[in-house]
């Protein structure tokens, strides 16, 4: 209880830096993610979220903050891909030392491979792996089933990435109403995470009652951003 208390203190009122890139592009590879995970934590950064056991590995080795570890896999005919078995949090969590602080996983109402519930996931990674747990969420519902089962966290990470909150991703920022709602009704700390692409919303993040932040494509994904402005200027009719 002790160790869960340090490492949630750890990133209360911080900036956690999701450094994934899609393997086909030139950031995609273990050693560049661990040194864009290094660059954030001397920038400030609490926290890191990692997808992968290599690249966990890698940024285990460069970095001293907690790192949530994920290990997103398809499954032919489920939409669920974030950690969506014991077996992938096993992998993830078996892959550094010392092993990542804390795996996240979806929990969204959604059928996974094999039969596994999100519940069974959450045990296995509370119970034989001894990681806190954080919980992947796209509504106020899911996020307050999660809490009522014990997770240690609760992320909003998966709201406008489910079929029933499509229009919120439409809408454009971060679901801060989702925020504001967990905040006041769960017990446990609220992350916000998911469309953050401003320090301004960062901050209005933590205002709506987020313990923490997670901010990833405006900070990490050199292309895409660069794409955006790219687009931004080709509108010049110069």
């Amino acid at each position: 209880m002790i160790v869960k208390q340090q490492i949630l203190q750890r990133l209360k009122g911080g900036i956690i830096v999701s450094c994934q890139a899609n393997p086909s592009t030139p950031l995609g590879r273990p050693e560049v993610l661990a040194a864009l995970a290094a660059a954030a934590e001397q920038g400030g950064a609490v926290g890191i979220r990692a997808d992968g056991p290599a690249n966990v590995a890698a940024i285990a080795e460069l970095v001293s903050v907690p790192i949530i570890a994920i290990y997103k896999q398809v499954h032919p005919g489920f939409e669920v891909y974030i950690t969506p078995t014991p077996q992938a949090a096993q992998e993830v969590f078996a892959c550094s030392t010392p092993s990542p602080a804390i795996i996240a996983f979806d929990a969204t109402d959604r059928p996974r491979p094999n039969g596994y519930t999100w519940q069974e996931i959450l045990r296995f990674i509370q119970n034989e792996l001894g990681a806190l747990a954080m919980a992947d969420i796209s509504t106020f519902e899911e996020g307050l089933a999660a809490a009522e089962a014990g997770v240690d966290l609760v992320a909003t990470t998966l709201s406008g990435y489910t079929a029933p909150t499509a229009f919120k991703r439409e809408q454009g920022g971060p679901d801060l109403e989702l925020v504001s709602q967990l905040a006041q009704e769960v017990p446990c700390p609220i992350i916000c995470e998911g469309r953050i692409r401003s320090p301004q919303e960062a901050y209005a993040a933590l205002c709506a009652g987020a313990w923490a932040v997670v901010v990833g494509t405006a900070i990490t994904a050199i292309d895409r951003v660069t794409a955006n402005y790219v687009a931004a200027m080709k509108a010049c009719t110069r």
